[in-house]
């Protein structure tokens, strides 16, 4: 008896396992891309906790730097007012923020991380603050001198320069001018207009122009309203005196972005080094000796003079925008080269053994008000000491 059954081949096994080997590959290619998702997810909900930690500690620094009675701008001074450690953040899966780096110029420059433990997730903050103004008196004069000697004179050798201009000047359209174009111009608002010299404290009735290299006085070279003005009192009529000045000069000296330089009993020419407008500086100059303004320069900011020292333009021509304070015997002097200084020259060094300015030549100190808001704009003079501004606030890249 034959057997008719068809033989059975395995096709259908066969089949049944290829699908259930394709499906377990998709489930589990599935399964990896939900793990996958999950890991995103979660490094950047990590990502966003140290961003966020970073933010925080931001304004925990701010907190510290923005109260209106912290003065100590240095960076050694920040990292310990707010403490270099890590501080943690409550509240936000174990993350913290530390200051990482402090840096002090003209401006201040922070750097702020941001961490959660066990991650290694990271942000860092970066951020740039305007330093608080430096406060300062205003000055009344295109010139002030405080002392009971003072001996402020007018030069002889230039009929046309006006050597003590309280008008109110804009400064050079451009800060790389050359010859009349470093002249400025007059302001049309004549509000702005101070005296050409102020001696402050002064009894001598002769000590305004007495005349210098040929003993030619010129009297009609200082303008001004009025263009000169004398007080026997300490202060002037606003009630500044000696000390105000002295602060404000000491404040801007403690600053480490201050470049001070010693004269030793030679001439030392520091127009290389002033500050821009765009930048402008501080530099303190002490010792003895003179030091020259000259080298076609343009230059802006306060120098600070204390000390036996003369200075005076020479070689070429200078322009300095802002303020120059003389302290200690420091005086002022015509010098031989062209000089245009528009701002106000404060002389705390009024004594009878040196004539405290002998201006002439080609020499012209003009007030303005635009140098002086430029100084203050820049956080060197005004302000009353502050507010400090935030100018930038910014992740860094890595």
């Amino acid at each position: 008896m034959s057997n008719d059954y068809p033989r059975q081949r395995g096709v259908a096994l066969v089949v049944s396992l290829v699908l259930l080997a394709v499906a377990t590959l998709v489930g589990v290619a599935t399964l990896n891309g939900s793990f996958l998702q999950e890991r995103v997810a979660g490094n950047e909900r990590q990502a966003a906790n140290a961003f966020m930690a970073a933010e925080t500690g931001v304004s925990e620094v701010l907190a510290v730097l923005l109260d209106p009675g912290y003065t100590q701008w240095n960076g050694a001074a920040i990292m310990d007012a707010v403490g270099d450690g890590v501080h943690a953040v409550p509240g936000n899966g174990g993350a913290s923020w530390s200051l990482e780096s402090v840096t002090v110029t003209n401006t201040v420059t922070l750097e702020v991380l941001g961490i959660v433990a066990n991650t290694g997730a990271r942000r860092t903050l970066h951020v740039e603050l305007g330093l608080p103004g430096a406060g300062g008196p205003n000055p009344e004069s295109a010139y002030t001198c405080y002392g009971a000697e003072c001996r402020t004179r007018t030069g002889s050798n230039s009929n046309n320069a006006i050597y003590y201009d309280g008008r109110d000047w804009q400064t050079p359209t451009s800060s790389n001018c050359t010859g009349a174009g470093c002249n400025g111009t007059l302001t049309s608002e004549r509000d702005g207009d101070v005296a050409g010299i102020y001696l402050v404290g002064n009894n001598d009735p002769n000590a305004i122009g007495t005349g210098n290299q040929d003993g030619d006085n010129r009297a009609d070279q200082i303008q001004g309203d009025p263009p000169r003005k004398q007080t026997d009192a300490a202060t002037t009529d606003s009630g500044v005196g000696v000390d105000q000045w002295n602060a404000y000069a000491d404040a801007l000296i403690g600053r480490p972005s201050t470049e001070t330089v010693t004269v030793g009993g030679n001439t030392v020419d520091i127009s290389s080094f002033l500050g821009g407008r765009d930048a402008p500086k501080v530099h303190h100059i002490t010792g003895s000796g003179s030091i020259r303004l000259g080298g076609n320069e343009h230059g802006a900011g306060v120098l600070i003079i204390s000390g036996d020292i003369e200075i005076f333009p020479a070689n070429g021509t200078i322009t300095f925008e802002g303020l120059i304070i003389l302290r200690d015997g420091a005086r002022l002097s015509s010098g031989s080269g062209t000089a245009n200084i528009f701002g106000s020259v404060i002389s705390l060094t009024g004594n009878e053994n040196a004539v405290d300015a002998d201006l002439g030549g080609n020499f012209t100190l003009k007030y303005s008000s635009a140098a002086l808001e430029n100084l203050r704009q820049h956080g060197l003079w005004g302000g009353n000491g502050g507010p400090v501004q935030v100018l930038s606030w910014k992740e860094k890249s890595s």
